[in-house]
């Protein structure tokens, strides 16, 4: 079998390399580590080493057995680091769903264990770091059937927006998002999947047909709100005004403000900018700021 092999030639390349002392851990993610592993399927794995071993992170790609080798290099802090950053993110996805061949460093492979699952502090912000892409999408599939009356086109946009929504499904379950979320998603969810995902893909759909996916999304989004805006309500709950670049720094998530906006939960409003430090020209920056009394209208 395809596997066999596959597994066959890691465990050549794996044993060779683990000799070395700089070597501390290997970590497989990829086809190999989902387990769909077909014939022209490379292995891809992230070989985790001493602190100055390298002058800088690499990829590098190596054969092993007449198979292809994905092979990146990342010094141990900055790995640490990834595993430690807020979960649920795409980088998070793979160092997290991926399975730890090897470690020479017990602390180590414990933290790896722990990234496993999303905690609940962690879930909202990542679920919120979906929704930009996904509310860009369902704006483009309104657009391309109000504007442009084109409902075919704007299908393609239901269908992008599948991926992202199996995602944030996952990450409500404390799952790590990753490339197979939709089969995931539709254990989880079958019934919103069925909606977002089957039907746009299966099935042509009429304009009356995407107002509906798009609502599903909506009520989606509507019924998760208080769970994953806390936190950026957290931030603006002083009623002040402030400047997108500040909130997108302080909020994972950030670029929900739009949806937020939509809903009236957010006010946009603008501040003052300087650009240039020796100049009085001023430009009007968006800013948002968060009203107790207009949120418990919603």
């Amino acid at each position: 079998m395809q596997k066999e092999k596959h597994l066959q030639a890691l465990n050549s390349f794996t044993e060779r390399i683990k000799k070395d002392p700089n070597v501390i851990a290997l970590l497989l993610y990829g086809s190999l580590a989902y387990g769909t592993v077909g014939e022209k399927s490379d292995i891809g794995v992230m070989l985790i080493v001493r602190d100055g071993s390298i002058p800088n992170n690499r990829i590098v790609s190596a054969e092993e057995d007449n198979i292809h080798i994905r092979l990146d290099i990342c010094e141990v802090t900055k790995f640490k680091k990834g595993l430690q950053e807020v979960r649920g993110g795409y980088e998070h996805g793979i160092l997290g769903c991926g399975h730890m061949v090897f470690s020479k460093d017990e602390a180590l492979l414990a933290l790896h264990e722990e990234t496993r699952k999303i905690g609940d502090d962690d879930a909202p912000k990542a679920f919120a770091d979906k929704i930009g892409m996904l509310y860009n999408w369902m704006w483009k599939a309104e657009k391309h059937i109000t504007v442009i009356n084109d409902p075919l086109y704007a299908q393609r946009f239901l269908q992008l927006s599948a991926a992202i929504v199996a995602e944030m499904e996952l990450i409500r379950h404390r799952e790590n998002p990753n490339r197979e979320a939709i089969r995931r998603a539709r254990e989880l969810n079958p019934q919103l999947m069925h909606e977002v995902y089957t039907i746009p893909s299966t099935t042509p759909m009429t304009a009356a047909d995407i107002r509906h996916t798009l609502n599903v999304l909506d009520n989606y989004l509507m019924v998760h709100m208080e769970w994953w805006s806390k936190h950026i309500i957290r931030f603006l709950s002083d009623g002040e005004p402030k400047p997108w670049r500040l909130i997108s720094k302080q909020c994972v998530g950030a670029a929900a403000l739009w949806y937020l906006e939509n809903k009236g939960v957010v006010i946009k409003t603008t501040l003052p900018l300087r650009i240039f430090k020796n100049s009085k020209l001023t430009i009007d920056e968006t800013a948002y700021v968060y009203i107790k009394e207009a949120h418990e209208n919603v």
